[in-house]
């Protein structure tokens, strides 16, 4: 009775340790991988364009609380070339 109880608790275990291993290999898997590298590089994009949209809100508002003209400042960024 002892020897079959513990074969079915080595044949348990054995299952348990197969599917498990299973699991982590297709997580580790090239395909799995490129997904996870292309969804934060999407997030990365994200917070850069939210941290431009949230400069460009800034500035506006430091502009008409200083009173600067934007109008001189549009003459002068187009003489300046854009270095992105």
């Amino acid at each position: 009775m002892r020897r079959i109880f513990w074969l079915v608790v080595g044949i348990a275990v054995g299952v348990y340790a197969v599917t498990r291993l299973k699991k982590r290999a297709q997580v580790l898997a090239p395909e799995s991988l490129q997904q996870s590298a292309e969804k934060v590089a999407s997030a990365i994009r994200h917070f850069g364009d939210e941290v431009r949209a949230g400069m460009a809100e800034r500035e506006t508002e430091l502009r008409d609380a200083l009173g600067i003209d934007t109008a001189t400042e549009t003459d002068t960024a187009s003489k300046r070339e854009d270095y992105r």
